[in-house]
């Protein structure tokens, strides 16, 4: 009875042990995901090599057709300089479809008084990660525009007037800024459209 009542003590211990060692993962797993989905697909595709591709590659639009497939969007990403009162940043310019928000829950990470707007007939829009916003000291809803250049892909730098190998256009704020509590996101991106991206890039149909 002694040995039953020690080898019942040891099984039921190693038991709760094994329980609460895979509630706790389940638990980081569960956390983790939230940090990325809210912003990243469940599925992406991305060029094995340079950094774009045509949206009208034949494997995409296979890909698209697949009845698995409840949304297909596509992006743009790259590089870039911003300015917002004399003050300046690298930031990672990703312009999205506008169906960006049926893919992700964006709208459960964004704070301000505004709402999800990437453009309108007159402006293009852009929602910045909160720490960039915080560096710009721009704000949730900065009023001047914010100035945007990127280096051409596909012109020479001429260094007798170097401001004609770059593009220069302007984004403003939709009174929100976003927040995933990954620094890699907040200190550096910043949404907007997919057209704005395209024509800032100097791309037509390509994507990332």
């Amino acid at each position: 009875n002694i040995i039953s009542a020690i080898s019942i003590c040891g099984v039921a211990l190693a038991t709760f042990a094994l329980v609460c060692t895979l509630s706790v993962f389940n638990g980081f797993q569960s956390m983790v995901a939230g940090f990325f989905t809210e912003i990243d697909p469940q599925l992406k595709v991305t060029p094995i090599k340079g950094k774009v591709f045509a949206d009208n590659d034949p494997r995409i639009l296979k890909v698209k057709a697949l009845p698995e497939v409840a949304v297909f969007t596509r992006s743009l990403e790259d590089n870039a300089l911003v300015q917002y009162n004399g003050k300046q940043a690298m930031a990672i310019i990703k312009g999205v479809d506008d169906n960006f928000e049926q893919l992700t829950q964006i709208d459960s990470i964004l704070y301000g008084n505004g709402k999800f707007l990437l453009k309108d007939t007159k402006n293009d829009y852009a929602i910045m990660g909160i720490d960039l916003a915080n560096q710009l000291n721009a704000g949730f809803n900065f009023f001047n525009p914010l100035e945007v250049y990127a280096p051409k892909h596909d012109v020479d730098i001429d260094v007798a007037n170097p401001a004609t190998s770059f593009s220069a256009e302007k984004l403003y704020s939709p009174g929100v800024v976003f927040a995933v509590n990954q620094r890699k996101y907040d200190s550096q991106y910043i949404i907007t459209n997919l057209a704005f991206a395209r024509w800032l890039f100097n791309y037509t149909n390509e994507v990332s």
